[in-house]
């Protein structure tokens, strides 16, 4: 009994603490969670095989920079060039997992940048690619839509094997008509 009536006046007492401490967002953040909601869902949506939910997340033209991953240049390319591209080597993968975290956007009117970390997981059988870093994007709102017209992905860690790509590429390969 004598524990009960503790956690009671440990909770009247913490409460009240803790609700005066936490931080909600300014009403002017509607648009700020709008920019993240948008990039979060790209990585889930390629997760997810819903490529058709991807491409909406992006401007009619995209600026996509994997120059820290595969090297070579930024392309400028279409959403659906983007989504053929992932279709080229996702579905050769038997699972992936973007882990997004610290999810971060800045809004200035029309435009808007965001950033993030990732722990993109990418396994074949018990094999394991993941590549670690930073994506940056920069957004346009585009009829009242938030549109990615950059996206950057850092790497600044590799761990496991990155032929595990090369073959989810060739297994991908295989599995288009």
């Amino acid at each position: 009994m004598k524990t009960l009536a503790f956690a009671a006046a440990l909770a009247a007492t913490s409460l009240p603490a803790l609700a005066e401490t936490r931080e909600l967002p300014a009403v002017g953040d509607i648009e700020t969670s709008r920019v993240i909601s948008v990039v979060s869902s790209i990585p889930l949506a390629v997760d997810l095989a819903a490529y058709d939910l991807a491409e909406q997340a992006f401007a009619p033209e995209i600026v996509i920079d994997y120059t820290s991953l595969w090297g070579g240049e930024p392309a400028t390319m279409t959403p659906a060039d983007l989504m053929t591209a992932w279709r080229g080597i996702v579905p050769g993968f038997d699972a992936t997992w973007h882990e997004l975290s610290d999810v971060q956007a800045t809004v200035t009117g029309d435009t808007a940048t965001a950033t993030a970390f990732v722990d993109g997981r990418h396994w074949i059988g018990d094999q394991l690619w993941r590549p670690v870093g930073n994506y940056n994007w920069d957004l346009q709102k585009i009829d009242g839509e938030w549109k990615v017209t950059r996206m950057e992905f850092a790497m600044t860690e590799e761990i496991g094997d990155r032929d595990v790509a090369t073959q989810a590429m060739e297994r991908a390969k295989a599995l288009t008509p």
